[in-house]
């Protein structure tokens, strides 16, 4: 299968990494052999210690950033610049072919040098400016140097690449036989002063790229670009010195300043890359440590952005309505537009693949993959407790609410009862003991006239009973305490209004809390249907059992909207009750499609 990643962005097999390592090395040996073959006197050693350093440091460093890190195509460019560098040292040979390549190529080299740190750290030349920077070294080389080759009899002494200074092989190039006087004339002052400026323009770039890096991009950048900068500067001050006095001590040093500018460049780079190791290593641990406190998404924020080192992080949250808006840390609902420059987005997902969050941050995280799922995994796990504690809060305080109107509902059914009791029971309790002391007084002036006065009280104490009897079935049917949930549902389907039929498939006896509140959500959602199903329909109770009690109560009436028709105190009752004892209760209704009042309960652990 193929695949999207480009080629310069896969790690490569290890065997190309160490097949390239095998060359570097391979370099880096002849260049100790030509300059010790080549370069009189005791310095020998340490030139060809420094030849070699100028090819072996930037592979070594190309070749892990190539490897190990996100700066894969900056490491291929390394590894390129090392091997052209290559050329350049064999400027320290006594041959005069070798010696010419070495001289020429330094001129190439310089172009490289120029372009890899340009485009640091991605690998790309990006900016209008140091892309212009680039055109005009590559004109200078192809427009100036180059064309100088076959003219030159002898090429400029001393040299940064060369250890040199008098006596040095003939260019083996030069196809005249005498050089003309306008290449020392002109020639070589002209091509030495834009070279100056060009090297001073690459200082100044470099040396705004380090005031204009964000915090963050400044743990790889800098090292990389102060060396760089120092180099540049080496290399206009070495032009300047030899046009000044070509003889002085000072320009040895400024010189090899300037030739161990690549190698200085490769071992700051791989600096700043185990600087890079080390912080994402502090921000995973003060994430985990931080992580444990406080819950608000300001926090959150503040949280990241500090273990990141990134005070410009902003973190965004989505929220799942009129088609997926955005809210800052702060809760004010906001637009998630395209970052600003250097800076990336990076989108946080839930457990379903859905965007939950996203985090604008520094660029220089870019390719840094196992950080930035580190920190998204980090974000993802606290916005998770926090919804769940959300949602942990939300249902505490629909507990309360809850029990406040069970509360409520008791005292209002307290109340009921002691009016009925008052208004119906108890007044005709009162109203039999006057006649009772009436007949006591019938009695004993007409003994058989009051006899028969106490018979006739006899049918309003089967009233009397009656009213208690219907009064009690309100609070607690004895036929659902005697016979269970089937029997008591079948007996209030017969007195509801409409139609109705109970379905019981196999359910048994429960506790009594837990059969009261099913059967007067029941009763209640009959009662419902009576009022508001219509003429001419149906009700239909079924209740089963699984690893819950469930029950349904439909009705194939006119039905409603329940986004119109709102909570009434009936639905409300009813979620109360079964609340009460765990359950849970869900209402459908459609206009024209009837409606059903759909519930279900846990069943205690049987012995």
């Amino acid at each position: 299968m193929g695949s999207d990643v480009p080629p310069l962005e896969k790690a490569p097999p290890t065997w190309t990494i160490a097949l390239t390592l095998t060359g570097g090395l391979a370099l880096a040996a002849i260049s100790v052999g030509v300059t010790l073959s080549g370069v009189d006197g005791g310095n020998a050693g340490l030139a060809a210690a420094g030849r070699a350093s100028m090819v072996l440091v930037p592979v070594v460093a190309g070749c892990y950033a190539w490897w190990r890190t996100p700066h894969r195509r900056f490491g291929v460019l390394l590894v390129l610049v090392g091997a052209g560098w290559f050329l350049s040292t064999l400027s320290e040979s006594d041959n005069s072919l070798l010696y010419s390549v070495g001289r020429v190529a330094s001129w190439f080299v310089e172009l490289e040098l120029i372009y890899l740190v340009l485009s640091f750290p991605t690998g790309r030349v990006t900016d209008r400016v140091d892309r212009s920077i680039v055109a005009a070294a590559a004109l200078l080389v192809c427009l100036v140097y180059l064309p100088t080759a076959p003219l030159d009899r002898d090429f400029p002494v001393p040299s940064p690449y060369t250890s040199c200074d008098t006596g040095c092989p003939q260019n083996a190039f030069f196809v005249l036989g005498s050089e003309p006087g306008v290449i020392d004339s002109v020639i070589r002052p002209l091509r030495d002063s834009l070279a100056a400026l060009l090297f001073l323009a690459v200082t100044l770039r470099l040396a705004q790229r380090v005031r204009g890096s964000t915090r963050l991009l400044r743990r790889t950048l800098n090292p990389v670009l102060a060396v760089a900068v120092l180099r540049f500067a080496f290399a206009a001050l070495f032009l300047v010195a030899r046009r000044v006095d070509s003889q002085g001590t000072e320009i040895d040093v400024i010189g090899w300043g300037a030739a161990l500018g690549l190698p200085a460049m490769a071992a700051a780079f791989l600096a700043g890359l185990l600087r890079w190791r080390l912080f994402v290593a502090q921000a995973l641990q003060s994430l985990g440590l931080k992580m444990r406190d406080g819950r608000g998404s300001a926090k959150l924020q503040s949280t990241l952005a500090d273990a990141l080192g990134d005070p410009s992080l902003r973190l965004f949250y989505r929220v799942p309505l009129n088609g997926g808006s955005w809210l800052d840390a702060d809760g004010a609902r906001v637009a998630l537009s395209e970052p600003r420059p250097g800076q990336l987005v990076t989108t946080v997902e839930g457990g379903a693949g859905e965007p939950i969050a996203a985090i604008v941050h520094d660029e220089a995280l870019r390719g840094h993959d196992e950080l930035i799922e580190a920190v998204a995994g980090y974000a993802r796990i606290t916005i998770d407790n926090m919804r769940l504690y959300a949602e942990v809060e939300a249902s505490l305080a629909e507990a309360r609410e809850s029990r406040s109107r069970m509360v409520a509902s008791a005292d209002r059914e307290r109340r009921k009862i002691e009016r009925d009791l008052h208004d119906g029971a108890q007044q005709r309790l009162v109203a039999l003991r006057i006649k009772l002391e009436l007949a006591e007084d019938e009695l004993r002036r007409d003994p058989e006239a009051g006899l028969a006065r106490i018979h006739a009280l006899g049918a309003e104490v089967e009233q009397t009973l009656d009213e208690i009897r219907a009064l009690a079935h309100g609070v607690y049917p004895p036929l659902l305490s005697d016979e269970g949930l089937g029997e008591a549902l079948r007996a209030a389907a017969r007195r509801t209004a409409l139609p109705a039929t109970v379905s019981v498939d196999g359910i048994g006896r429960y506790t009594p809390e837990l059969e009261s509140a099913v059967y007067f959500c029941c009763v209640e959602a009959l009662q419902n249907a009576a009022k508001h199903a219509g003429g001419g329909a149906k009700v239909s109770v079924r209740l089963t059992e699984d690893d819950r009690l469930r029950f349904e109560v439909r009705d194939d009436g006119a039905g409603f909207d329940p986004g119109v028709a709102g909570r009434g105190m009936g639905l409300t009752n009813m979620r109360d009750r079964i609340s009460a004892v765990g359950g849970d209760l869900e209402l459908s209704a459609a206009p024209g499609e009837g409606a059903a009042v759909i519930g279900s309960v846990p069943l205690p652990a049987r012995s």
